[in-house]
């Protein structure tokens, strides 16, 4: 049980540093600032805090609990990544709102992902 109650913990903690990360693409959008501190300090915060809960799913798939839908484990990997692809394909923009935007909308998409998670779990 134990190991089950520390996933759903990380998993909250996860979507937390997902609406911070959402926070923070919405005040760019808004005010066109250039990626500062926060955002890359958001962008490593969802990244590790994935990291970790997809390490203790692992653990519990070892232990022999199993999510409802093998497509949990796919969900998983697009949250990983959904937010540094959306960075890197900020890049391509020349205006800061932009930037922002697609900062903005790559969280919203892992938000999206990380409550279809909650579903398969």
């Amino acid at each position: 049980m134990f190991a089950q109650d520390v996933h759903r913990v990380l998993s909250v903690v996860v979507l937390a540093t997902a609406v911070a990360a959402m926070v923070e693409g919405c005040v760019r959008t808004i005010l066109g600032r250039p990626p500062g501190k926060a955002a890359a300090r958001t962008r490593a915060a969802v990244l590790l805090m994935v990291g970790l809960t997809a390490s203790s799913g692992l653990a519990l798939v070892v232990t022999g609990s199993r999510p409802q839908e093998w497509l949990h484990a796919l969900y998983a990997v697009l949250a990983f990544g959904l937010i540094p692809v959306a960075d890197n394909a900020a890049a391509a923009f020349r205006s800061e709102r932009g930037k922002g935007l697609v900062r903005l909308g790559g969280s919203i998409v892992t938000i999206v992902v990380l409550t279809r998670l909650f579903q398969t779990g």
